[in-house]
């Protein structure tokens, strides 16, 4: 059971980084994106490099000297949340999903401006929500993946609801909505694939926009 918490928990902080990485387009009157963007992979891609090779040795040093109580508070709280929702390999090799989900909006946005919304879309619905449904209710598997059939239509119709109310047009939302459930689960590290296939199938098909600046 505590499992199964754990792994809600771990999908609905997914989620919630993955509405973050819209602010830098909800914000584009007044920041550039792809600053932020560049800005978080040089962040992300520190942080797993730390982890992965372990902390240089005078910082590591300075982590014994005694800290405010309320930054050990802080970093102690941080350190219980992070130990929920690491998945094992990550205990491994480092948070590999979180540069993983920075690598695919960020060079999705790279590539498509602001098209990437459906991309980030597709990552809360199709991938966040579709994993909290099928940790929960998931009975039946879909062959030659690790999803479940439960989940993954909860994944589809979200987005494709998702996007009809947004007003883009049935056939275009039943297309983007299949590519983006079929890329999480056949497309290996979907938190690459979701973004970046779902975006690309937006543009394809001429689609604008979910917000126009």
């Amino acid at each position: 059971m505590n499992k199964v918490i754990n792994e809600i928990l771990r999908k609905a902080l997914h989620i919630l980084l993955s509405l973050l990485l819209l602010a830098p387009i909800l914000m584009k009157p007044w920041i550039r994106p792809e600053g932020i963007y560049a800005i978080a992979l040089i962040v992300g891609g520190w942080i797993y490099s730390m982890q992965v090779r372990g902390l240089p040795h005078r910082l590591k040093a300075s982590m014994h000297i005694p800290q405010p109580k309320g930054v050990e508070v802080a970093v102690e709280a941080f350190n219980r949340l992070v130990s929920l929702v690491e998945r094992d390999y990550e205990r491994r090799t480092g948070w590999l999903g979180m540069l993983s989900g920075l690598l695919g909006v960020s060079s999705t946005y790279f590539l498509f401006g602001d098209l990437v919304m459906y991309g980030i879309l597709a990552l809360v619905l199709t991938d966040g929500l579709s994993a909290i449904v099928g940790i929960s209710l998931g009975r039946t598997k879909v062959p030659f993946s690790d999803g479940s059939l439960e989940g993954t239509l909860a994944g589809f119709l979200s987005y494709l609801i998702a996007l009809l109310l947004l007003g883009i047009n049935p056939t275009n939302s039943v297309v983007i909505a299949v590519v983006s459930t079929l890329s999480e689960l056949y497309g290996g590290e979907d938190n690459i694939s979701v973004p970046l296939a779902s975006t690309l199938t937006a543009f394809l098909l001429g689609v604008p926009p979910l917000i126009s600046q």
